[in-house]
């Protein structure tokens, strides 16, 4: 296992935004950026995040990268497409998706990782904008409990709740249990 020495943030959105900018202020490593508007890495330069201009620009200098886009079909695009996360990953690295997708897309992800030999969390996240300005996230995580341990230290700047919850999409089977219970007690 070699030390995270750089990490990237994919996705810097409503929540992605506020979560990369937790990571870059708490986790004391560099963190390059990557989103399809300008105007996030913008805000985010001031606080220290590095702009990269691709995704494979991106994998090129990280250990570990972060996703968290909108939903299936941006997470098959960033992850599995042409230019993609994973045709740019190389050996050793971490690719933790913080999307909230079926659990099938993780499981497909991770299969086209573990062919690169590259380490697969699903990781999605839980409550609202405020706890993602906050970095008190609910983060349920499946996948190996190792590689979740050598990315704790980053998703701790995330949230307060982070949850090992079994292999590879199970975390996103509990956050959608999670959306259920929620739904539930609103009506």
């Amino acid at each position: 296992m070699s030390e995270i020495k750089a990490v990237g943030f994919i996705g810097l959105g409503v929540m992605g935004e506020a979560m990369c900018r937790n990571l870059v202020r708490k986790c004391g490593k560099p963190v390059i950026g990557f989103d399809v508007r300008p105007e996030p890495l913008d805000r985010l330069a001031k606080d220290g995040v590095k702009r990269a201009a691709s995704i494979p620009e991106l994998m090129s200098q990280v250990d570990a990268v972060f996703v968290c886009v909108p939903g299936e079909p941006e997470s098959r695009a960033v992850c599995l497409g042409k230019g993609g996360v994973v045709e740019s990953a190389h050996a050793g690295q971490i690719v933790v998706d913080m999307s909230t997708v079926p659990p099938a897309v993780g499981r497909d992800v991770a299969a086209a990782c573990a062919k690169k030999s590259v380490d697969f969390l699903d990781a999605p996240i839980a409550r609202a904008r405020f706890a993602a300005i906050e970095g008190t996230l609910c983060i349920m995580v499946g996948g190996d409990e190792a590689v979740l341990e050598r990315v704790r230290p980053f998703l701790d700047t995330m949230g307060t709740d982070v949850m090992h919850c079994g292999p590879v999409g199970t975390g996103q089977v509990m956050k959608l249990m999670n959306n259920m219970i929620v739904f539930e007690n609103l009506n």
